[in-house]
């Protein structure tokens, strides 16, 4: 071969070779702009983020249902250039917030509850149904007796709402008149009492020998009432949490939070009365309905110690092995409960009742700090429901003597918080106790226990909570549903204002202020069970979880707070509207 022909093949190869290095560099950018991956960023006419070093934004930016960025289309294309991104408008004309958090909600009550005929003091609006309240003896009766003519009298009947400062005194006697042979069950608003008529004594097959001499059983009257009820239980469990019954009211009870915006739920003392049963009913209701909500539990501590503590902390260890995609029980946490419900006047007061009825104990004093001391020691953070004053104290002398006996950062938070008096927010300030309150007692109750009980000097602080804030106290808000309707926003309002259900505004110091009001139901609920690192603001790193209104609340008067239309979710980055 020639030396010129030899030239011309190197030149050729050459040229080739050149050719495929340039190809592959094409075909390489090529590869990189199809595998670049995408974030889709929505824009809102406002971002509230609850996120104090970036209070508000235009746009935020998801990836795989977490926060990448948030700020400008302009600064977010700056902050994350490796992502291509997909402008999402839907949400311009609205407003975002993070997902309310719900951090004292019970499922099982609205299992129970929410299938039965509501006759209530006041309206309720649940899915699918419009319930006006009703008041006085002879319209609650007249109600009452409308609604069983219309019932098949070889069922159980149950109702639940009443009040007896609102509706009158009622009995075994009054249902029997109503209703020979139709076993009615009345639960009480409180759902700490019921009030049964002879057929449905006899239809649930109660020993009236054997419950006779019970404190807390009234059987002239029908009453069971705290302890008294936990004597009944086994009896009504077939009948309350029967499963299509049972679902169909958890169903309700959470399709009702997720429009009200809530995206994350923490069951405050699960199990009610049988572990393997409810965790079962409530993932079947989760999983079955692709319900977009985050379901959280926090262990009963009394519930699962029936056979003593040692033995609960064992069973408390082993709960997150029960963990589903969807039902998480929260590690190292645990419920438990002092004194009686608020809704029943049962809260332990210091100076008793103007009538000289007395308050009850669900965990006596002596058992409550064996129990605290178990799961104090055991590292756990305890979640406690407590009501009246002297409750509290209670409660706070046992806290302090624990941290005496084993000092360490326990994060206590005391769950409903009823009625407190002037010196006990510098004192939980000082414990570093947190508060999760509802102020829906304030709303319902206030203006009637100023008539009875308490006395106008006492019912105008019942959910005192300016001066939590004032001591800087975290405070978050719960609904107790069914104790109030699981509406974040509403309840907010009721704090930032103090306005009764008939139009009094007391107390105005012990408001929260418009920014501690929204922490309430979404960064400090969060903080109050430990998810603050996940959930309840607006951050690059966290879920996105978001509410979406139709009226900025930080531009809205509080007083009407409970009129913005929460248009939707979107929960891990996908939108869920109405």
């Amino acid at each position: 071969m020639s030396i010129n022909a030899a030239s011309k093949i190197k030149m050729i190869y050459r040229l080739i070779i050149g050719l495929l290095v340039s190809l592959s560099y094409i075909l390489f950018a090529a590869g990189d702009v199809v595998a670049k991956q995408s974030a889709t960023v929505y824009t809102a006419k406002q971002i509230i983020t609850m996120n104090a070093k970036q209070p508000l934004a235009e746009a935020v930016a998801v990836v795989d249902g977490r926060i990448v960025a948030l700020g400008s289309i302009k600064s977010i294309r700056e902050s994350v250039p490796q992502y291509e991104l997909l402008i999402d408008d839907q949400f311009k004309n609205q407003v975002l917030l993070p997902g309310f958090i719900e951090n004292h909600l019970h499922p099982t009550l609205a299992g129970i509850v929410l299938p039965s005929e509501f006759i209530t003091p006041w309206d309720w609006s649940l899915p699918g149904r419009q319930i006006n309240g009703v008041q006085g003896k002879a319209d609650y009766l007249a109600a009452l007796e409308e609604k069983v003519s219309q019932h098949d009298a070889r069922q159980l009947f149950l109702t639940w709402g009443f009040h007896q400062y609102f509706h009158g005194e009622l009995g075994r006697p009054d249902l029997d008149k109503i209703a020979p042979d139709t076993p009615i069950i009345v639960w009480h608003r409180s759902f700490h009492e019921v009030i049964l008529n002879s057929a449905a004594i006899q239809f649930l097959q109660l020993d009236e020998s054997k419950l006779k001499d019970h404190p807390a059983i009234d059987l002239e009257k029908g009453h069971f009432w705290e302890l008294g009820l936990f004597a009944i239980f086994p009896q009504l469990q077939p009948v309350i949490l029967d499963p299509k019954r049972y679902q169909a009211g958890v169903l309700d009870g959470l399709i009702h939070a997720q429009q009200n915006g809530i995206t994350t739920v923490a069951d405050q003392g699960f199990p009610l009365f049988n572990l393997e049963m409810e965790l079962a009913q409530l993932n079947t209701v989760i999983q079955g309905n692709k319900l977009p909500l985050d379901i959280h539990i926090v262990g009963n501590g009394k519930t699962l110690a029936l056979d003593g503590f040692g033995r609960g902390l064992e069973r408390l260890d082993q709960l997150p092995e029960m963990n589903s995609e969807k039902i998480k029980f929260l590690p190292k946490q645990v419920k438990l409960l002092a004194d009686g419900a608020f809704y029943s006047q049962l809260m332990q007061m210091e100076d008793g009742y103007l009538d000289s009825h007395h308050g009850e104990w669900i965990m006596p004093p002596d058992e409550l700090e064996t129990a605290m001391r178990a799961y104090w020691n055991a590292d756990y953070q305890i979640h406690i429901h407590v009501n009246g004053d002297k409750g509290l104290n209670t409660v706070l002398d046992i806290v302090e003597k624990l941290s005496t006996e084993n000092p360490r950062e326990h994060k206590t938070v005391l769950h409903h918080y009823g009625y407190s008096g002037a010196a006990h927010a510098e004192r939980l300030a000082e414990m570093n106790i947190s508060v999760s309150a509802n102020p829906y007692y304030l709303w319902a109750l206030a203006d009637k226990y100023a008539e009875i009980g308490l006395g106008p000097e006492r019912a105008k602080y019942i959910a005192r909570l300016g001066d939590l804030e004032r001591n800087s106290v975290s405070v978050s808000l719960h609904s107790d549903l069914p104790m109030a309707p699981a509406n974040p926003l509403r309840l907010a309002g009721i704090a930032a204002t103090r306005i009764t259900a008939i139009g009094n505004a007391l107390t105005p110091d012990e408001r929260l202020s418009v920014s501690a009001a929204l922490r309430s139901i979404t960064i400090d609920a969060a903080k109050a069970i430990q998810l603050d690192q996940e959930i309840g603001s607006i951050a690059v790193g966290k879920l996105a979880d978001f509410a979406v209104l139709d009226a900025s609340p930080i531009e809205t008067d509080v007083a009407d707070w409970e009129n913005i239309q929460v248009l939707g979710i979107i929960k891990r980055g996908t939108p869920y509207l109405h």
